[in-house]
């Protein structure tokens, strides 16, 4: 039986399956769209991908726009618009914040394991929340900015397919509401998964699961995610010192089974994604004088496909998609 934390995962959301839709690729990335195609068909569930190598502008794309549950990848947005409010003058990112007992979170996170009275700067919370994605952290941050003004944010970058609507705890209670709905009274505190492991099954959990996915807050597309990467290393997102730290913080993101499974000795600065049946992955590959910006989204058709084997193709399609580019670039 899964335990409770495992199920919350690093962060968010579920899965329904439509048929793959066509993407349109330039001719020259034709052989590469079949070849994501191929891993995304042969898939159990439902994958989106968008990649481009920014700096020749070629992209491949498969169910780029759906909407997918962002799950944790939603800290990407979420650290933008931190570091753009900062630069607004809202505060500094060396500014401390006193976390208290009530600040504590379910899930994924090293806060959560803390003694009460810690008084981190901003700057320690944004990358607790992207390098161990810390849920204490996030709700602290989002505190901070309002979710409203992450949507906000992407909709002043020009992306409309990425939207930021609760603190984690907040997504993790509406998960344990479709769950079971007595969990609707009150919070669920630290150590709840006592409670209720033993009461998981698997027709609970899956109708947790697709509940979660039917709702759309907190999703994106393949497409506007990697729109927001793009920007993030143009300079776009925000001031071109924001961007290098935002960079910085997500190249010292820990977990590696996914986009860098199977690209050792790449430079890669990323953010996962995990709940129930949702198993994301987005990054910056680089590959030498080029950056290539990519998103998988996965979904999987059931609980019997694990979070490991859904890894493990986000880790084959974007060794395909580097490959694919770092061939066509040569060693520019």
């Amino acid at each position: 039986m899964r335990k409770f934390s495992v199920l919350l995962g690093v962060l968010m959301l579920v899965g329904l399956f439509p048929a793959a839709s066509p993407a349109q690729n330039s001719s020259n990335t034709d052989r590469l769209y079949s070849r994501v195609e191929q891993l995304a068909r042969s898939f159990p569930g439902k994958v989106g991908v968008f990649a481009r190598d920014i700096e020749s502008g070629a992209e491949v794309a498969y169910n780029a726009d759906e909407q997918f549950p962002m799950a944790s990848s939603y800290k990407v947005p979420i650290l933008v618009t931190v570091y753009r409010q900062a630069e607004a003058g809202r505060f500094s990112m060396d500014d401390r914040v006193q976390i208290t007992e009530a600040d504590r979170r379910l899930g994924s996170g090293l806060l959560m394991h803390m003694r009460p009275g810690l008084n981190p700067t901003i700057y320690d919370l944004a990358l607790l929340m992207i390098t161990v994605s810390d849920n204490e952290a996030t709700d602290l941050l989002l505190r901070k900015v309002g979710a409203e003004n992450v949507t906000a944010t992407m909709r002043q970058l020009g992306i409309k397919d990425i939207r930021v609507d609760r603190q984690t705890k907040d997504i993790i209670h509406d998960w344990l509401v479709a769950f079971d709905p007595k969990y609707a009274q009150g919070n669920i505190k630290e150590g709840a998964d006592n409670e209720i492991e033993p009461t998981i099954t698997r027709e609970k959990t899956e109708t947790a699961d697709r509940a979660f996915t039917d709702d759309p807050r907190d999703h994106a597309s393949p497409r506007a995610m990697t729109e927001l990467l793009t920007k993030i290393v143009k300079s776009q997102a925000a001031s071109e010192a924001s961007c290098h730290d935002i960079l910085e913080i997500m190249q010292r993101q820990i977990l590696a089974e996914r986009i860098p499974r199977y690209l050792e000795g790449v430079k890669i600065a990323s953010k996962t994604g995990t709940i129930g049946y949702t198993t994301n992955d987005v990054g910056i590959l680089f590959a030498g004088k080029h950056h290539i910006a990519l998103t998988v989204y996965t979904l999987k058709e059931n609980s019997s496909v694990t979070t490991d084997e859904a890894g493990e193709r986000i880790g084959r399609i974007a060794r395909v998609i580097y490959d694919y580019f770092e061939d066509m670039n040569g060693s520019n």
